[in-house]
Order: structure tokens, then sequence, then C-alpha cells
């Protein structure tokens, strides 16, 4: 990934912005449950990574809706967002 690109600073920002809580309370293992993240909570957190990445990293990458709804944890996520970007 280009530069100094931070997937989990991307899905930390992106999850702290949508579900209004404090970044430095977000790990790896904060699950989605935890922060009552509702399917149109996780859909708009996607839209704001896949914006962040095309912003910082100056790659793409589509969060599709039916893999988000399995993905339980920001460490999950983070690792999807890693596998996806072209």
């Amino acid at each position: 990934m280009a530069g100094d690109f931070d997937a989990f600073e991307a899905v930390r920002e992106a999850v702290a912005v949508v579900c209004e809580v404090d970044p430095g309370s977000l790990t790896p293992d904060t699950r989605f449950a935890d922060l009552s993240a509702d399917s149109l909570a996780r859909v708009s957190i996607a839209d704001v990574i896949e914006a962040s990445v095309l912003t910082r990293a100056h790659r793409s990458v589509h969060i599709d809706d039916a893999s988000l709804g399995r993905v339980e944890s920001l460490g999950e996520l983070t690792d999807y967002v890693l596998a996806g970007v072209d």
C-alpha cells in the first residue's frame, strides 16, 4: 500500500466518526456489537473507509455489504480492507 497508510487507523477513525466514540477507546478487538453499530452504521463506516483509502493511499477498495455483515471486529475489518485494496 502507498506511503504511510495505516489501515487500522482508517478503520478506527471511520468507526469513531460514525459511532460517535473516542477513537482512543477503539482497538482491533472492539466488536461492532459492543458499539451498537447496526447495518446502516456499518455501511456508513465502509463508505468513510473507502474514501479514506482513496485519499490517503491513492488506491481503491470496495467493501461489499454481504462481507460487511460477517465482519465482527475492527481487526477483522482492517484485515478485509488490507486484502481488498487494489
